[in-house]
């Protein structure tokens, strides 16, 4: 089967098996196969084909009751057997790009036995794609064990119904919602997702993970998410051990030490397990630097700023300072980096709240991750 993509020999075929054990202790049964064809440019469907197929044995049909999903013993009667389909099947299937959720370790495997079955060789891809292990890669654990019905319920789409056709349908679907969602996520990192900031005590260690950023230039990038958010802490009263400190060796930035709680510090290595991870399997080969110092169990938090075009600094962090109770409001906005005010701020024994974010650095044959503060509650 050959199909004409705007000039080009490259269409993506989603497929899905639907099968069901026969009796206990022998293999599964081959009930339905349904593909689609799917532009690459466009991903929209261009062709369909789906069969049901009636088993070999016909002591699995004596016993098999007719299943919610619509398939019944009366209509897998009156199905081809798969060696009738197996051309058919085959020619959609050789030397085209696969796709499918869970298909690696599956579909393509089950579709192989098949032919098998009947002695026939097994149709070869030219690219697999499994959306399984993609979307657990870049969209987190967002809808828990990522399978398709669960992914269904996330997006609000209509229950899987399990049959072939229709799941890889939903299949597709899933896979331009989540594109759209990183997208817009990549785009407007202020805007998409809309993080509320908790506190280290709020937070559910088990549905910590990471997920390399969606765009990046140059070194590896990861986010820091929580259940299905970008993870943000806020944290209150933490003792300045060390004041303002300097650096400009790629990037200008403004950091200080704070003591850290073993609660905090529990979330914090756990963040660094998996960003690490993360990290090594986007390519990244730099030392990896604890976000925590265990040795004095504490932090280091830098100042969010932003580079404008004529090499001005623009300190964005959001200083709000109490003098014995009384509240005033301050921003920095400073591009002179020994600025006296601002070390008067950070004297090491105050107290500070911070609201802060997740991000990663690659200077230096260096890696790590950055704990940036959006907001500030100085108690002095």
């Amino acid at each position: 089967m050959e199909m004409i993509i705007d000039g080009e020999h490259d269409p993506i075929v989603f497929f899905d098996l639907e099968r069901r054990w026969s009796n206990p202790g022998q293999d599964w049964v081959l009930l339905e196969f349904g593909s689609i064809f799917v532009c690459p440019r466009r991903l929209i469907e261009l062709d369909s084909y789906s069969t049901l197929i009636r088993p070999d044995d016909p002591l699995f049909l004596d016993t098999f009751s007719d299943l919610s999903n619509g398939i019944t013993r009366e209509a897998l009667a009156s199905a081809p057997h798969f060696s009738e389909v197996a051309e058919k099947i085959y020619q959609i299937l050789d030397g085209k790009i696969w796709a499918g959720h869970n298909i690696q370790r599956f579909d393509s495997v089950k579709i192989k036995e098949a032919f098998d079955g009947i002695n026939w060789p097994s149709p070869e891809y030219r690219h697999l794609i499994d959306s399984l292990p993609l979307l657990k890669k870049w969209f987190g654990k967002r809808a828990r064990n990522m399978k398709l019905d669960s992914l269904a319920t996330y997006f609000r789409f209509e229950d899987q119904v399990h049959r072939s056709l229709d799941d890889v349908r939903m299949n597709l679907e899933v896979i331009k919602h989540c594109g759209s969602v990183l997208f817009l996520e990549s785009i407007f990192p202020g805007i998409f997702p809309q993080a509320s900031w908790i506190s280290p005590n709020e937070v559910s260690i088990p549905y910590i993970y990471a997920i390399p950023a969606s765009f990046y230039d140059g070194n590896p990038k990861i986010r820091v998410m929580h259940e299905d958010k970008d993870l943000k802490l806020h944290c209150r009263r933490l003792n300045v051990r060390f004041g303002i400190r300097t650096f400009n060796d790629v990037n200008p930035r403004l950091t200080f030490v704070v003591d850290a709680s073993s609660r905090l510090c529990e979330v914090l290595d756990k963040c660094d397990v998996h960003v690490k991870k993360r990290y090594a399997e986007c390519g990244g080969g730099s030392e990896w630097k604890p976000v925590v110092n265990r040795d004095y169990q504490n932090i280091c938090l830098q100042l969010k700023a932003t580079v404008l075009d004529d090499d001005i600094v623009k300190w964005e962090t959001k200083i709000e300072i109490y003098h014995n109770g009384i509240f005033t409001n301050q921003r920095i906005e400073y591009s002179n980096f020994d600025s006296q005010e601002l070390e008067r701020l950070f004297i090491p024994g105050v107290f500070v709240d911070a609201f802060f974010s997740f991000g990663t650095f690659d200077t230096m044959k260096k890696a790590g991750i950055n704990l940036v503060v959006d907001k500030l509650i100085i108690h002095h």
